[in-house]
């Protein structure tokens, strides 16, 4: 069984490794790509930076100075904040009084690879917006700061939800989600990692997969770039959607795009369970 996850190459990480070679009603999967949308750093950087070194405490404004007591909190939602960062100078120094959270182990790897020096907190289970403002709250009861770079297609969930619990959040655009491929030079992912690979299809391409093919909607934009793609129609016998998370799940309802299911976890498990339920 063919399974396409709409991302890069570049992105590939746990969630292709869980599910290459993993077996669905005695069918042997084969993952490949399709690359829908793509990653840059806004046309003016200059916020990010300023935002960076906010959180730093260093360029001296009413942030005031860096406490010591952990509460000045750098809040990470997914691998591409951290390469934003990256691209805009962090070398991955935490400050002292200073600490990082990462939604999961995906940005928290990209973090490692980064240079990060501190051990960010991830939220214990739920990792959802509800679920890492939960453990913040339970961390600072009365609040803390928050510095939160984000997409320019993040919702304010997370934001509103934090300062709903006595913090203070300062938010910044980290980078925009486009359709793919971004514009050289801007790009935040290895363009050279999609060269050469046999197993990325492109959209123009899907009307030729096996009939069957699962495709797996990696996140809103993704489903949205579907739509945008013109191949809603191929939904069906040709292709079978999965979606990842619920405001996927949303969106496709929202876009008429019909759903084998929704992967109850956010990696090769949670796939797993919708096409083996569905087999």
């Amino acid at each position: 069984m063919r399974v396409l996850l709409t991302r890069q190459p570049a992105q590939a990480g746990d969630l292709e490794a869980g599910l290459a070679g993993t077996e669905v009603a005695g069918r042997r999967l084969r993952v490949g790509f399709l690359p829908l949308t793509d990653f840059a750093l806004p046309d003016d950087d200059g916020p990010l930076r300023a935002l960076l070194a906010d959180w730093a405490g260093a360029d001296g404004d009413a942030a005031g100075p860096v406490r010591s007591d952990g509460s000045r909190w750098l809040v990470l939602t997914s691998p591409n904040t951290v390469r934003a960062l990256r691209a805009v100078g962090w070398d991955g120094h935490v400050p002292a009084g200073a600490r990082v959270a990462a939604t999961g182990p995906g940005t928290a790897r990209v973090l490692t690879e980064a240079g990060c020096d501190a051990a960010p907190w991830l939220p214990p289970e739920d990792r959802s917006a509800e679920g890492l403002i939960a453990g913040l709250a339970a961390l600072h009861p009365r609040g803390a700061r928050a510095w939160l770079p984000q997409s320019d297609r993040a919702r304010p969930r997370l934001a509103d939800g934090l300062r709903a619990a006595g913090w203070d959040v300062r938010t910044g655009l980290a980078y925009r989600t486009v359709p793919y491929p971004a514009q050289a030079g801007r790009r935040l992912l290895d363009g050279a990692a999609d060269e050469g690979r046999g197993d990325v299809v492109t959209p123009a391409r899907l009307a030729e997969v096996a009939a069957g093919t699962a495709v797996v909607l990696t996140s809103s934009s993704a489903a949205e770039e579907f739509v945008a793609a013109g191949l809603t129609p191929l939904v069906g016998e040709r292709v079978r959607l999965v979606a990842i998370g619920a405001p996927t799940r949303d969106t496709c309802a929202r876009r008429g795009l019909p759903l084998l299911g929704t992967a109850p976890t956010p990696d090769a498990a949670g796939v797993l369970a919708v096409l083996r339920a569905a087999a």
